[in-house]
Formats: structure tokens, C-alpha cells, sequence
């Protein structure tokens, strides 16, 4: 995971197995089986974590909404006019409506990147093609080609 931490959106993925006599080649398929069935999923927990947040942060935000349409709505109306008071109270107000839709907004625009970049990068682990070599001799195998055999 290290070493495709990096790896840009258009990049591609490879496999590479090294074997040396035939009872190992026997298991290049299992472990590429193994491996793709692993990264699908991760994909799939990072699909459910991304719908979590998503459903989070929308429900953050409509809280948000609801708290200033009360502060800035309502208050405003049960407070007395003539009172020196409530003008520095309604700009207070104004300052934490801002301060409340912050943090949701924040998420929304800036913080999903993040998690459609892994489900990518799983997506890409997934589907990724491998490259056997035995005893320094290459042989390309196409993983959909070849489980399409099987």
C-alpha cells in the first residue's frame, strides 16, 4: 500500500509474481484471486465509510441550517427593539451563524476528495493486471482474459 500510495489518477497498476520451477506457478492464480477479492473489498468498506459521511455531514449541515433560521429568524423577533442590547445580540447572532455553517460546509466542499481517491486506488487494486515472471522469463497474463478462460 506503500508504494501505490502515490500513484496518480491515470497510473496504471501492475502485478508482478517471480516463480521458479512449476509448483510455485500453481499458485500465481490463487494469490491474484486472493488479492483482487481483498481489494474489492476494502473497496466496498470504503464505499459504505464514504455514504456514511456523506449522510453525516448533510445531516450536520441541515442541523446547521435549522439553528441559524432560529437564531436569525425568531430571535430576533421576541427580542425588544428599543433595547441597546439586542443589536449587539443580532450581530452575535449573525457571527455564529457563520461560525455553525462553517465546519459542515467545510466538510462538503474540501474533505469527500479524500475518500473518492482511496475507492479509486482500491478500484484500480482490484482490477489490476498481473505480470508473472518465471525463472527471468516474462509472460504477461490479463487477469479478466484469463479467469474468463477458467
Amino acid at each position: 500500500m506503500s508504494s501505490v500510495k502515490s500513484c496518480k489518477r491515470y497510473s496504471n497498476i501492475f502485478y508482478k509474481l517471480k516463480f521458479s520451477n512449476e509448483v510455485d506457478r500453481q499458485y500465481a492464480e490463487p494469490v491474484l484471486y486472493a488479492i483482487r477479492r481483498h481489494f474489492t473489498e476494502k473497496k466496498e468498506e470504503k464505499l459504505q465509510a464514504f455514504k456514511k459521511f456523506k449522510k453525516r455531514t448533510w445531516a450536520v449541515l441541515a442541523v446547521s441550517i435549522l439553528i441559524v433560521i432560529i437564531c436569525q429568524g425568531l430571535l430576533p423577533h421576541l427580542l425588544d427593539e428599543e433595547l441597546r442590547i439586542s443589536t449587539g445580540l443580532s450581530h452575535s447572532l449573525d457571527v455564529f451563524a457563520w461560525v455553525i455553517l462553517w465546519h459542515p460546509l467545510d466538510e462538503l466542499i474540501f474533505n469527500w476528495n479524500p475518500h473518492l481517491k482511496e475507492i479509486a486506488l482500491f478500484e484500480k487494486l482490484a482490477a489490476a493486471k498481473s505480470i508473472i515472471l518465471e525463472n527471468e522469463k516474462k509472460l504477461t497474463v490479463d487477469s479478466q482474459f484469463s479467469y474468463a478462460q477458467q
